[in-house]
């Protein structure tokens, strides 16, 4: 993707958000409007997010089974393999909500790398912060729009195959969610381009794709199954694509709802692919400060 077409992109999702945020602000004293921004909540999945603004401590485990290629020297020829690893990485997410229009929020991941025949490596991967917004203005409806803003930070080590020392990955996204009794979708759209790529780096734009529906069995306990994905735009990889199924479970064990704990897996679909599974943990507190 071209520079001019990246600006363009960034300009069209800054429009779009405003657009977004405008409505809810300008109407904000309305009772009406007032109680529908109130009922329609959303459920956390977890290999996506909520796409509601709101204030949260959340921590993920993830751990992935790997059957790849050698890309060392040291361990063989690059394409010989299989390379095999294990990479386990731990997760703090941060979010504020400023009001139900608007929330900012971090990522920082802690990666272990388990590799075969190899020492084992660990790191800080890349930290991401973004900003996330929401209008009700179909509220009554069941359906809740978004969208906002990503920015990978630098934070990793190439050297060590976690994150990247100089890259800066921007990524705007849209969002939605949809809510009918028991019943939540939540989709979300983004589109991911690397800057500041150095020497023979050629990491590719990427369009991201998940989908998630999550049913209520009771106050206490939902099901999950979603659907992860991306497609290379271009780039030394361009045209993979790959897309993962998820299915899991979250519970709510105490009596205060805001604590809840997730535990899930994750399989490749396609052919390309960047894990043989997965396994997924999550933890999370809810803050209902604007409930």
């Amino acid at each position: 993707m071209s520079y001019k077409l990246k600006t363009i992109t960034l300009l069209i999702a800054a429009v779009l958000l405003l657009q977004f945020l405008a409505p809810d602000l300008a109407f904000s004293s309305d009772d009406d409007h007032h109680s529908h921004t109130h009922v329609l909540n959303f459920s956390h999945p977890l290999i996506s997010e909520s796409p509601l603004p709101d204030t949260k401590i959340r921590l993920d485990y993830f751990f992935l089974d790997v059957d790849g290629e050698v890309e060392d020297e040291e361990l063989g020829e690059e394409g010989e393999g299989p390379q095999k690893f294990k990479e386990s990485t731990i997760n703090l997410e941060l979010e504020y909500a400023f009001n139900r229009n608007i929330s900012i929020g971090a990522n920082i991941p802690y990666t272990f790398l388990n590799v075969d025949g190899a020492s084992n490596e660990n790191n800080l991967n890349n930290i991401e912060i973004g900003i996330k917004t929401a209008t009700f203005i179909l509220a009554e409806y069941g359906v809740l729009l978004g969208g906002g803003i990503e920015f990978g930070l630098p934070t990793g080590k190439d050297r060590k195959g976690i994150g990247s020392n100089n890259i800066i990955e921007i990524e705007p996204f849209v969002d939605f969610g949809y809510k009918y009794r028991d019943l939540e979708v939540i989709g979300f759209l983004s589109l991911g381009f690397p800057v500041n790529q150095k020497g023979d780096q050629d990491e590719g734009d990427e369009l991201g794709y998940n989908l998630s529906m999550l049913y209520s069995i009771n106050k206490s306990i939902s099901a999950i199954l979603e659907f992860d994905g991306e497609t290379v735009l271009n780039g030394e990889e361009d045209g993979e694509s790959v897309l993962n199924i998820d299915p899991g479970i979250t519970v709510a064990p105490f009596k205060n709802k805001g604590i809840i704990f997730g535990a899930g897996m994750g399989f490749p679909l396609t052919d390309d692919k960047e894990f043989e599974y997965r396994v997924i943990g999550s933890v999370f507190y809810h803050l209902n400060f604007l409930n």
